[in-house]
């Protein structure tokens, strides 16, 4: 079917273009690969066959020396009909070679569209392109567009080495969607899956973009993966980007010829840091600008952390340490409640997973114990904090107990408040060192807390006594991180949820209550560092002094 889409394609190109249709049959080879699932394994192939399309201007030969790649692989596996993973791919890139042929006259550089085969069985496929197909030594940029489920947006999640790819990626696509949290998870290797990408990066040495379908993971590599679960919706969204982007690259004078640059006489890879917000606009820059950042904000928290500890002297400090307290109560109590429900819920349901049909379940089944923890273990702290600060006073300020008990109060809330400062800087700290792209989650919750804070909290009543919170302090400083992150936090969850279906490969190998005690540990993790604002304002006494 692709053979004979693509022979139509050349029929009906625009006169001014060149369209070549090459089934190529690559012979034996052995394809190794350093990262991913199949780390470590060589693994040997024969006899596949390959469609490869290319298309470039008729009267301008030399565009054939620099080309733009386009894969995805048009085998699944044996369980599945394989409509998202990934005849979804296949389609779209039948749909954007048709319409570039119909403008290549106007390109600077060939666009070169793979359909492959052999990829489930460890990304032979990809492997044997780079490595026969004498139209390989052509490519610049590579492209890998995938399926890990069936329908939502394809989001990018890998990207680079070089940037130039996905700068362009990020300038001119209309709906653009793409986390580098998930380029980190992917690298990390929290996810058992591979890609071609990997073999462009690693094989061929080139740099590009890797797009995914993750929406209903749970049915991926299965019977499940049908086409009536694809939402044409989905096609569309990653059909109107990718046609941006090859339309943006193939009439481009400045495509990479490698994926390193030059620095100080060195041959360095560059690196950056990337995410949408809200699917409208995206966000990059590259990791030594995120260097620069990072550092004057760990430098300048550290010298406001150290004024206030010298100006407040050794109660400040036991009181930072309290703090410190409360948010180890936190996490510990919150953890603790989510795992209690992930080791009971495999004893009271029929499936150990039960919430993978109604992701939304587990906001009860986890969020809310995860919550309550947190909650209770804030206020553990809290009740100790307040008991120090009270020595405090009355060793001080000659107040009646009504008010002295109002400022205990006040000034153990503000503590709880600036208790999330020093955890998401403690966060950007070990970000920054190990140089993870996603540290910009805790900047961006460090940041504007702080600033809001300052802003409108630091001004001390002219007979310097502590004021409460403001609403608005809340409002301002959460506005942000929430409008950054939400998007990522519900998008990780879902692909948690649907992962845990595919967590045991060989049923019976792992316990089954592992995965819920994992989902319950990453849930109540996020629950204590996003809630440590919103929960300080909890013990709020309303008192004005």
């Amino acid at each position: 079917y692709v053979l004979a889409a693509s022979q139509k394609i050349k029929e009906s190109k625009h006169w001014e273009a060149d369209v070549e249709v090459d089934f190529f049959h690559a012979k034996s080879g052995a394809n190794r690969v350093g990262t991913g699932v199949f780390k470590g394994k060589t693994l040997i192939y024969s006899d596949l066959n390959h469609i490869v399309l290319r298309i470039l201007p008729k009267y301008a030969s030399e565009a054939g020396e620099n080309a733009i790649l386009v894969s995805s692989h048009i085998d699944t596996v044996s369980a599945g009909e394989g409509a998202g993973d990934c005849s979804s791919c296949v389609a779209v890139m039948l749909e954007l070679a048709r319409v570039m042929s119909q403008w290549a006259h106007e390109f600077k550089n060939a666009v070169i569209f793979l359909f492959n085969t052999g990829e489930e069985e460890g990304l032979n496929g990809a492997h044997s392109f780079v490595t026969q197909h004498p139209w390989s030594t052509t490519i610049r940029v590579a492209v890998d567009l995938e399926a890990m489920g069936i329908g939502g947006r394809s989001a990018l999640f890998q990207a680079g080495p070089n940037l130039w790819a996905v700068e362009n990626f990020a300038a001119v696509a209309k709906y653009p969607s793409g986390q580098i949290i998930g380029q980190d998870l992917f690298a990390s290797g929290v996810f058992e899956t591979a890609t071609d990408f990997q073999v462009y990066t690693e094989v061929a040495g080139l740099s590009g973009l890797d797009f995914a379908y993750t929406d209903k993971s749970a049915v991926y590599h299965t019977k499940n993966d049908r086409l009536d679960l694809l939402k044409p919706g989905s096609l569309q969204h990653l059909g109107e980007n990718m046609l941006d982007f090859l339309l943006q690259t193939a009439s481009s004078t400045s495509i990479p010829k490698g994926n390193a640059v030059e620095e100080e006489g060195k041959t360095v890879h560059e690196t950056g840091v990337y995410f949408d917000i809200l699917g409208k606009y995206m966000v990059l820059y590259h990791q030594h600008f995120a260097n620069m950042l990072h550092n004057s904000v760990i430098l300048q928290s550290l010298l406001i952390w150290t004024a206030s500890l010298v100006m407040g002297g050794y109660p400040a400090a036991v009181s930072l340490a309290l703090t410190c307290l409360s948010a180890i109560l936190m996490l510990v109590l919150s953890i603790s409640f989510s795992v209690v429900i992930a080791f009971i819920l495999p004893q009271i349901s029929s499936s150990p997973v039960p919430y993978v049909a109604s992701p939304w379940l587990t906001v009860g089944l986890f969020a809310a114990p995860a919550f309550l923890g947190a909650l209770t273990g804030q206020h553990l702290g809290y009740i100790v904090l307040k008991a120090y600060l009270a020595n405090q006073y009355s060793k001080g300020m000659q107040l009646s107990p009504v008010h002295q008990a109002a400022l205990v109060k006040l000034e153990a809330e503000r503590w709880l408040f600036k208790s999330g400062f020093l955890q998401w800087l403690i966060l950007l700290a070990l970000g920054n060192y190990y140089k993870i792209g996603s540290t910009y989650m805790a900047l961006v919750w460090l940041v504007p807390p702080a600033f809001a804070y300052g802003f409108l909290e630091a001004t001390l009543t002219p007979v310097r006594l502590t004021r409460p919170l403001k609403l608005a302090t809340l409002l301002l400083g959460l506005a942000v991180p929430v409008l950054v992150s939400a998007g990522n936090i519900i998008r990780l969850a879902n692909v948690l949820v649907a992962t845990l279906v595919r967590f045991d490969r060989n049923p019976g190998g792992t316990p089954e209550w592992l995965g819920n005690v994992i989902f319950a540990v990453v849930i109540a993790v996020v629950s204590c560092l996003t809630l440590v604002y919103l929960l300080s304002y909890v013990h709020l006494s309303g008192i004005n002094l």
